[in-house]
């Protein structure tokens, strides 16, 4: 066999396989995400029954989903990206209203009321308050690797998106995206 042979079914096999690739990434869903700390599903996943400590009522609560958006933001007082991201998850709250958008914010350290509450009155949060997760059974439940880590469920109660890392939830381009859903 020569080595032009080679060189032409070389060429044959690289071709076939960009055409494939090509076809394939086209025939992909091209949705553009705000920030690429947002890893989109390419189907919606159901979510784990996600039980929580509030501590307004001080006993476990069973998260229902309504008929909104639904934020589920992980965090923790000692995570400083955390503290950066906070006042843009409050103000998306304001941005999209509570007839649209329900913010679950989720402490992931051993339960201290004082300690979160104070966290949350230091960067004047208003618009939420913060529940436990006895025991990281949710944060286990949903293969969490760290925090912040930012949960988003469809009207539905699915899981659509996960922002890992900290994002600046009121920016624009996030609120125009996530009215899509």
């Amino acid at each position: 066999m020569n080595s032009f042979a080679i060189s032409y079914k070389k060429l044959t096999i690289l071709v076939l396989s960009f055409l494939l690739i090509t076809n394939y990434c086209l025939s992909q869903q091209n949705i553009q995400v705000p920030s690429k700390n947002i890893v989109l599903h390419e189907k919606p996943k159901d979510l784990p029954k996600l039980i929580l400590e509030d501590k307004k009522l001080g006993k476990d609560i069973e998260v229902v989903f309504s008929k909104k958006i639904t934020v589920i933001n992980f965090w923790a007082t000692w995570c400083a990206p955390c503290k950066e991201e906070m006042p843009s998850l409050d103000q998306m709250v304001n941005i999209l209203g509570r007839d649209y958008v329900d913010l679950i914010a989720i402490n992931v350290e051993s339960i201290n009321y004082e300690k979160s509450k104070s966290f949350l009155d230091e960067l004047n949060i208003k618009n939420f308050d913060s529940f436990f997760d006895k025991e990281l059974r949710v944060v286990k439940n949903l293969g969490l690797r760290g925090v912040p880590t930012t949960i988003l469920a469809n009207k539905e109660g699915k899981e659509f998106a996960r922002v890992v890392g900290s994002i600046d939830f009121s920016e624009k381009k996030f609120i125009d995206w996530i009215k899509n859903y």
